[in-house]
């Protein structure tokens, strides 16, 4: 209940941030100002950001105790739930809604076309390949070189970063002045990605259960905390202990694959694929990641979509372990 409560704190804290960013991008005085160097910190926040999360994690004993006997199934669960999300999420945006892969209906990519508008594609190889150095390096910092006395304030330094980051896309969505609009326009569509993103992961992680040593049931509920690796093993360590060490570990893996797939899915597959991969760190870490790499429409999408799977975490994961099978 305290984290749940916690969760639903942290939510308003992050929606503030975004709309207070918003409100003072939008200022005529601001949107009116050249601000050149505002991608390029935005780009350098978030790489400290991650390279802060890696030295975090490359410090957890925990989690390379656990790399050795649980890693492979853990990989296969993050793999296969992201896989799952992200096919699913592609047949809703292609076959239901009719989104290109910029994200847009065709009227709406009728009414850019029309006016001369173009989508500004933010992601490029090069951003790939420094969110790929910042992880591993940030892991290896923490693993061999930083103090515990330095690792033990990642967490804070992670927390104030995201503050910062979210301002920032806030602010930048404000100047781009399509805020209100980009809500008005994504509408019900928001909803149903989420959703997507649900039955592809159970569907596909279901499948590959049939395989590994935990079964169908248990690899769902390790995939339902959709990256939430800190809510997920404890409610599942009452039912099983090994369910939640692997839970643990491919949650966390989970994040750090969006991290670096994110850019790569939204070049090559579309907006909307790429807002589904990283489950419930849409709406905080991953958001960043997900705007650098598509477009600041696509940050209603990403929030939206990680608001309504974290608030399905605590409710999903005791629904399927109470199954009789």
């Amino acid at each position: 209940m305290q984290q749940m409560s916690g969760t639903l704190v942290n939510l308003a804290i992050y929606l503030g941030l975004v709309v207070l960013g918003a409100f003072l991008g939008s200022r005529p005085g601001v949107r009116t100002r050249p601000m050149p160097w505002l991608g390029r910190f935005q780009t350098a926040a978030l790489l400290l950001l991650i390279l802060t999360l890696g030295a975090e994690l490359g410090a957890n004993e925990e989690i390379v105790a656990s790399l050795g006997t649980i890693g492979l199934n853990a990989f296969t669960i993050t793999i296969t739930s992201m896989i799952g999300s992200m096919l699913a999420v592609h047949a809703l945006r292609k076959y239901i809604l009719g989104m290109d892969a910029l994200g847009r209906s065709p009227r709406e990519a009728a009414q850019e076309d029309a006016q001369g508008a173009r989508e500004k594609v933010h992601v490029d190889h090069s951003l790939t390949a420094l969110i790929v150095a910042a992880v591993v390096l940030g892991m290896l910092a923490g693993f061999f070189l930083l103090p515990e006395a330095v690792t033990a304030h990642c967490g804070t330094v992670i927390n104030f970063g995201l503050y910062l980051l979210l301002l920032l896309v806030g602010l930048d969505m404000g100047r781009q002045g399509n805020m209100l609009r980009d809500v008005r326009a994504a509408g019900f569509r928001v909803l149903l990605v989420p959703l997507a993103v649900m039955a592809g992961t159970f569907a596909v992680t279901a499948l590959a259960g049939l395989f590994l040593p935990l079964g169908p049931k248990d690899c769902v509920a390790a995939a339902a905390g959709f990256g939430w690796y800190s809510l997920a093993p404890t409610l599942l360590a009452p039912y099983s202990l090994t369910v939640s060490a692997t839970a643990f570990l491919s949650n966390i893996m989970h994040e750090l694959f969006s991290i670096v797939a994110v850019p790569v899915v939204a070049k090559k597959l579309g907006y909307i694929e790429a807002v589904a991969l990283p489950g419930a760190t849409a709406m905080d870490t991953v958001l960043p990641v997900v705007v650098s790499a598509t477009c600041d429409r696509m940050a209603i999408y990403s929030f939206a979509s990680g608001v309504i799977l974290s608030l399905s975490v605590p409710v999903l994961i005791p629904a399927i372990i109470a199954l009789p099978f």
